[in-house]
């Protein structure tokens, strides 16, 4: 899991201008539902700028933020300040953390599991949670359900990011957002560039990030190998059962014991 200069999670303001500022609709109800219904505190793996992290957090929900990037963090730490949140934001890797403290929920929501590519870190990653949990405490993870049309795209065009143009936070016209991927099957990992277009003086940057897919049959059975049982699988924040056609692999699972 690479942090460099040229990395989608260097550069916050444009991470947030393709995701959202803060989280709405129903992603954000989705976990806001799962926290009513299994508790806190609850802990966020990977919470970037906090897009999700606050919103709860101003709900009065005791929910620490955890991420390895110093940049994204310091966003989140703005956008808290800002509505005058003492959100406990902490700089730490998913694979290898240590807060003294265990929790009710904790979640790694928008695919950000995909940013662990080989076994091992995914393993680290599942103990580390497991170290944790309070007793009867859930973990939940949010996935794609991998689309093999998506990924099979051809890797030499640009395609539109959702709405193709989105405000520049500048002020300055729009931003045309574009993006090519390239697949590899034997690794699992979507190579994904995302180009920034500025209407107004033309410029350009580029970002860059990696995705490892995960198959249904696969998470799954990591899951039962590093004993973790499934609670439920939903396709969609809705809560309808997973199925072949479900967009995403919604997994509330809990520690087994040994």
């Amino acid at each position: 899991m690479n942090i460099d200069p040229e990395s989608f999670y260097s550069d916050a303001e444009r991470y947030d201008l393709v995701e959202g500022v803060f989280a709405t609709g129903e992603f954000l109800e989705f976990y806001r539902r799962q926290i009513s219904r299994y508790a806190e505190p609850v802990l966020e793996l990977a919470c970037g700028s906090g897009r999700l992290t606050i919103p709860l957090a101003a709900e009065g929900i005791d929910i620490t933020g955890l991420d390895i990037s110093s940049e994204m963090l310091d966003r989140a730490k703005l956008k808290a300040a800002e509505r005058r949140l003492n959100t406990p934001f902490i700089h730490g890797d998913i694979r290898d953390f240590h807060l003294g403290k265990r929790f009710q929920l904790i979640f790694i929501p928008a695919q950000s599991l995909s940013h662990l590519y080989v076994r091992d870190e995914i393993e680290a990653c599942f103990s580390c949670v497991r170290q944790h949990l309070a007793k009867n405490g859930k973990f939940l993870i949010e996935l794609f359900n991998p689309s093999l049309p998506l990924l099979t795209r051809n890797p030499d065009q640009y395609y539109p990011l959702d709405a193709g143009r989105f405000e520049n936070p500048d002020g300055d016209g729009e931003v045309l957002v574009t993006c090519k991927t390239h697949y590899d099957s034997a690794s699992q990992i979507n190579h994904i560039r995302y180009f920034y277009s500025t209407k107004s003086n033309g410029e350009e940057k580029v970002l860059s990030f990696e995705m490892r897919q995960f198959f249904p049959q696969e998470i799954d059975g990591l899951l039962a190998y590093n004993r973790f049982s499934i609670d439920h699988k939903y396709g969609s924040y809705d809560e309808s059962v997973f199925s072949s056609d479900s967009n995403k692999q919604l997994i509330v699972c809990h520690a087994a014991e040994p």
